[in-house]
């Protein structure tokens, strides 16, 4: 998968899931990472499900007219977040921690952190989550109308990342990968629907 992405389009109608070695896992901690395109004609969502329920973690992408906002769901609790407005590079380079025992939920984007939340203590566990990838509109109870958009270098850690390691994946030092998923060796598994794996090259934004 080096070098390429998941290109969603608009007949896609469930989103991919990320296949890993299960080790009877229970994670507490862990940080994503993954590259976009930043004129996505629609949202794209990253999620984390534990015990058969969708509210633990997930992060909804935004795009098109809302390319610079997006939501983040931690534990059923909303956080809307915004992406730098001045950053004309076509990727995007985002990162999200959540620490359950500290209940501490960090947002890097482009090396830099844009937001930084407590929240009230749980300290739960994620028991063997299973990890897709696709359209938000999904579950946000719509549908795609567009080509999607571009996802590419995803890596999941099973802890908190310092800044240090933050910024060597923005700046693709060697080294950064993943202990859950890794890109380079990704596994994944695609139901009925429309997506392709392909160069990454961040599509220009299409016209309604």
């Amino acid at each position: 998968m080096a070098c390429k992405s998941l290109i969603f389009s608009k007949n896609y109608t469930f989103p991919a899931e990320l296949t890993y070695e299960r080790r009877g896992g229970h994670l507490s901690k862990f940080t994503v990472c993954l590259r976009s395109c930043t004129n996505m004609t629609e949202s794209i969502m990253f999620s984390m499900l534990s015990e058969l329920r969708y509210d633990y973690f997930f992060i909804i992408l935004g795009g098109g007219s809302d390319a610079n906002t997006g939501l983040i769901w931690v534990e059923g609790r909303r956080v809307d977040v915004s992406f730098p407005t001045d950053d004309t590079r076509p990727r995007r380079s985002i990162c999200l921690s959540w620490d359950s025992p500290n209940a501490e939920m960090v947002l890097w984007v482009n090396g830099k952190i844009t937001e930084k939340k407590e929240f009230e203590k749980v300290g739960r566990t994620y028991i063997d989550p299973r990890i897709f990838i696709g359209p938000g509109q999904i579950f946000l109870g719509g549908k795609p109308k567009l080509d999607v958009g571009e996802l590419t270098d995803v890596h999941v850690w099973d802890r908190v990342l310092n800044p240090q390691e933050v910024k060597g994946y923005f700046h693709q030092e060697e080294g950064h990968i993943g202990n859950i998923i890794n890109w380079r060796a990704l596994e994944y598994d695609g139901v009925d629907g429309d997506f392709i794996v392909g160069p990454f090259q961040c599509k220009r934004r299409l016209s309604v």
